[in-house]
């Protein structure tokens, strides 16, 4: 009886070999096994984007906003060009005129401090100061009730109002400007009485 030959196995089939691994899975060594044979291809781009990251995240200075701010605010040519204004009182008084007007409303139920500062409050509206110098008018006042008109000026004004009067300095600011509200009171005072007469049963 002749012996079997036991086979051999010599030298692995390329095409064999190539279509058990072709058919496998990938796996992770795989790819690290790629970038242990190319390291410089890999390494390469990291080492040229890590100079970039220092410029992205410098953080700016955080006191220069509020320092600028706070410059514009003192430089605000807005600010810097208000002109001065000073605060004046002036009283006025109704004329005698007035008083029988006054006392008959009075008596139907009006209040004479009231109907003042009601005229007052008109003519305030059409007041405004002027550079002109007005002197004020001499009359027969009834100095019983009287109103009292406060107003800033701007100190322009009152300068002007000065060389207007030619004013050496001995005049005040009410006496400047008494001569400019009083006819717009008393007018919008005589108004307002015959208006509340007229309405009068």
């Amino acid at each position: 009886m002749a012996k079997r030959r036991i086979a051999r196995i010599g030298a692995i089939d390329p095409v064999y070999a190539d279509a058990v691994f072709d058919s496998a899975p990938p796996v992770v060594a795989r790819a690290e096994q790629r970038i242990t044979q190319h390291p410089q291809s890999v390494a390469q781009p990291i080492a040229q984007g890590q100079p970039e990251a220092p410029a992205r995240v410098a953080p700016p200075t955080a006191p220069v906003a509020p320092r600028v701010a706070q410059e514009g605010a003192t430089m605000n040519p807005a600010i810097s060009a208000r002109k001065p204004a000073r605060a004046f009182s002036i009283t006025l008084w109704p004329l005698q005129r007035h008083k029988d007007d006054l006392q008959a409303l009075e008596k139907d139920g009006y209040r004479i401090e009231l109907i003042l500062s009601a005229a007052m409050k008109s003519a305030r509206q059409s007041f405004k100061p002027k550079p002109a110098y007005v002197p004020a008018q001499k009359g027969d006042w009834w100095t019983a009730y009287s109103v009292r008109l406060q107003k800033p000026v701007p100190d322009r004004i009152l300068m002007q109002l000065t060389e207007s009067a030619k004013d050496p300095g001995a005049m005040m600011a009410t006496q400047l400007l008494r001569g400019q509200i009083e006819p717009l009171w008393l007018d919008a005072l005589d108004a307002l009485i015959e208006r509340l007469k007229a309405a009068l049963p």
